[in-house]
């Protein structure tokens, strides 16, 4: 414990590079977030309007730095250092996207990892060297930590998520919008396009990214899409989407 707290004092930082990635990640992201909510009843308001831009920024850079200091932690127990990188494509993309939408569709992608090989940190390892297995182990953890940040909130906002009360999900609210922006990161991040997330955990392997998938998605769109809070549910979508991958194509292979 006392080597993990060190390496975390020493290692656990945001160079320039990923410090404008974030600020530019989450300024994009938050307009997404309050593109709907500059004013009430669709008239404009800029007061209204330029609170619920605060409040979105500040949910989308609690939801992002969460997402990747989370990896950065993660990765420092198995040895590695984790750089974050910007996915500018899938960022433009999503501000087109918002337009075009008019807020209705959020594209939640603020980008991918990569990790860096700390040797003496690696001593004792039986795969020592940068591998596909820990970049994806890494990689999972970041919606992961999304989904129980939102499942806090959850908490908070519903007074359980043991017992689903079914109650929808009201981005009207900056609660509702937190929790919602962080189930969507979780979400997008999943999916099996490089730089995000779910490439790296994908290519590690295939059981693992199901696994993963019907745990963090699952969950989450039945949180989004029925307002059901019940943990008891991930591991349960998350075995169920490993027996069919496993059925489908690993056994088939």
């Amino acid at each position: 414990m006392n080597d993990f707290v060190d390496k975390i004092k020493r290692y656990y930082y945001f160079d320039s590079e990923e410090i404008k990635g974030i600020i530019f990640a989450t300024l994009i992201i938050g307009f997404i977030i309050s593109f709907k909510f500059w004013g009430p009843d669709n008239k404009f308001d800029l007061i209204y309007g330029l609170k619920n831009l605060f409040y979105s920024i500040l949910i989308a850079f609690v939801a992002i730095v969460v997402h990747i200091s989370a990896q950065k932690i993660f990765s420092l127990q198995l040895g590695f250092r984790t750089e974050f990188k910007t996915f500018w494509p899938g960022l433009i993309f999503a501000l087109i996207l918002c337009f075009v939408t008019r807020g209705s569709i959020w594209f939640l992608v603020p980008g991918g990892i990569v990790i860096h090989h700390m040797a003496q940190h690696r001593l004792g390892f039986f795969r020592y060297g940068l591998n596909y297995w820990s970049l994806g182990m890494i990689s999972a953890i970041g919606p992961l930590a999304n989904v129980i940040l939102a499942a806090l909130f959850a908490i908070i906002a519903y007074g359980g998520v043991i017992i689903p009360p079914m109650t929808p999900i009201s981005i009207a609210t900056p609660i509702g919008r937190m929790i919602s922006a962080n189930l969507w990161i979780a979400i997008f991040t999943m999916l099996p396009i490089p730089p995000l997330d779910g490439s790296n955990i994908f290519f590690s392997s295939r059981l693992l990214y199901a696994f993963a998938f019907g745990c963090i998605v699952g969950y989450s769109l039945l949180v989004l899409l029925l307002g059901f809070y019940s943990l008891i549910f991930v591991l349960l979508m998350g075995a169920v989407f490993w027996f069919i991958t496993y059925q489908i194509l690993d056994r088939a292979g």
